[in-house]
């Protein structure tokens, strides 16, 4: 009943990535407000204080979802379906159109938040599904599929520019390198003489 292949296993393993992120980003985020809040509410009677404390995990809660929300959303639109994680795993979000419109980027971050919310077993429709389509996928009309990059789009990028720069700057080193160890040949030469 359950399928697996590579191509699901690295689509847990980016979702997991880009999850992470998400959490620990709002962990900062919300570690720096509540020092925020110490700062700069001490002077509030302990009453307000206290209420602003126990608002807290409500605000946690609506950052997270914000966060994960936007981060989906930004991040798929932008950078033409990578993630974090699917650019670590290799995936890309493809859609039959071309590029991935903000709607579409937009109605896979909803379904993200969907499938937390109305129970994590949504997560695993793709493993169900012949097809491998996740909610994301069937509501987005979208596909996650290699991210395959041909030798021209890696020249756009500067790919090409970026290794002749590093491979002259390794000859210049390499050259200055070779003088130096001369000039102490040279010296311990002129030294043993001595």
């Amino acid at each position: 009943m359950f399928q697996t292949s590579d191509i699901l296993k690295k689509r847990v393993y980016a979702l997991t990535t880009d999850f992470f992120i998400v959490v620990l980003t709002n962990y900062f985020l919300m570690a720096s407000f509540t020092n925020f809040l110490k700062t700069v509410f001490f002077h509030f009677p302990l009453h307000a204080q206290l209420f602003l404390v126990h608002k807290l995990a409500m605000m946690t809660s609506v950052s997270l979802m914000s966060l994960t929300f936007a981060y989906f959303s930004i991040f798929y639109f932008v950078t033409n379906g990578r993630t974090l994680g699917k650019t670590i795993f290799g995936l890309k979000v493809v859609s039959p159109e071309g590029e991935i419109t903000l709607k579409q980027s937009m109605q896979r971050s909803f379904a993200y938040f969907a499938c937390a919310m109305f129970g994590s077993f949504l997560f695993a429709l793709s493993f169900i599904r012949k097809d491998y389509k996740s909610l994301a996928d069937v509501l987005s009309g979208t596909n996650v599929a290699y991210d395959i990059q041909d030798e021209n789009a890696a020249r756009a990028t500067g790919t090409e520019f970026q290794l002749a720069l590093v491979e002259s700057m390794n000859e210049s080193s390499f050259v200055e390198n070779q003088q130096e160890i001369q000039e102490e040949v040279e010296y311990f030469e002129q030294n043993k003489a001595a």
